[in-house]
Parts: C-alpha cells; sequence; structure tokens
C-alpha cells in the first residue's frame, strides 16, 4: 500500500501564493469573464485543498496543479461554450512599468503576436499558453495533456516555427 505524500512543508497560503498568478494567467488568457475567471482560480485551489492527501509525489507538484486547472477549464468550457478572449482584454494585462511608448509597441507586437497564437492548432495553442502564460516546463505540460514530453517539444517547435513565420510575413 502506497502513502500519498504531501506537498513538502509548505503550507495552504504558501502553495497559493506560489501558484494562483500563474493559474490566474492561463485562466485569464482562456476566459472573457473576469469574475469567471477569479472563480475558476477559487475553484482550483478549493480542490487542491480537498486533495492534497492524495497528491503522491509522482508527477511534479506544479504538473498536478495544473491538471487539476486544466481539467477545471475543460469543464468550464463545456458548460458555457465560450470563445477565446477577445484581444482587447488580453492586451490589457500586460505589465506597464516601462516608458508609454515601449508599452505600446510591445501592446502591438503582442495583439499581433497573440492574433497569430489563434491560428495555431489547439494542441499547439494550449502548449503556448500553458508555457508562457502559466511559465511551465515541458515535462509538466505533457503530464496536464496527457502526451508525452516529445510529442509536447515537437508541438511547441512547430508553434514557435509557424508564429515565426506569420510575424516575419507581416513585416
Amino acid at each position: 500500500m502506497t502513502t500519498a505524500i504531501m506537498y513538502p512543508k509548505l503550507s495552504h497560503q504558501q502553495i497559493y501564493e506560489d501558484y494562483s498568478a500563474k493559474i490566474y494567467r492561463y485562466f485569464r488568457y482562456r476566459v472573457k469573464n473576469i469574475w469567471d475567471v477569479e472563480d475558476l482560480t477559487t475553484t482550483v485551489f478549493i480542490k487542491v485543498y480537498s486533495k492534497l492527501e492524495q497528491y503522491d509525489g509522482r508527477h511534479p507538484f506544479g504538473a498536478w496543479i495544473f491538471r487539476i486547472a486544466h481539467n477545471a477549464l475543460i469543464d468550464y468550457m463545456r458548460k458555457k461554450r465560450e470563445s477565446p478572449v477577445d484581444q482587447d482584454t488580453f492586451s490589457n494585462m500586460v505589465a506597464t512599468d516601462r516608458l508609454p511608448e515601449e508599452c505600446l509597441l510591445n501592446q502591438e507586437t503582442t495583439e499581433g503576436l497573440w492574433d497569430k497564437v489563434h491560428t495555431l492548432t489547439k494542441d499547439q495553442r494550449n502548449v503556448i499558453a500553458l508555457r508562457y502564460l502559466g511559465d511551465l516546463r515541458m515535462n509538466e505540460i505533457a503530464e496536464i495533456l496527457g502526451k508525452t514530453e516529445a510529442s509536447v517539444k515537437i508541438l511547441h517547435f512547430r508553434g514557435i516555427k509557424k508564429l515565426q513565420q506569420l510575424m516575419d510575413a507581416q513585416a
């Protein structure tokens, strides 16, 4: 009989502090309604805390949490049948700690880039979102999506290559 391994020596507050912003960004990119984003984020942590004793340590803790988040998003999308967030909402998430000119240039580039992300395959979009919005490693993304790490790397490579081609064609 195997015993569950608790997340090592971190309180619920520490787990929330370590992962809440990443999970929130992951949902914010995918869901239009800000209140639903907040509800989904809260729901994930309620599930994480209630199932913490079931974490067995076989996979990275971050991958385990993002798997819960990914499943919550799938459930939400099935219920809502919501399309991805509009570009104006997403571009407003960019940090504003730069000069106004830099912010405008960055926003235009970001808008163009994320417009192009929506042309990728669903799997490529998921990998890109988890990698850059969730700040996850390839092995964690593979675990979340139920794919091999090699297939995630290929999806990432092809998605980035396609984005580069689209951005070069635009320039």
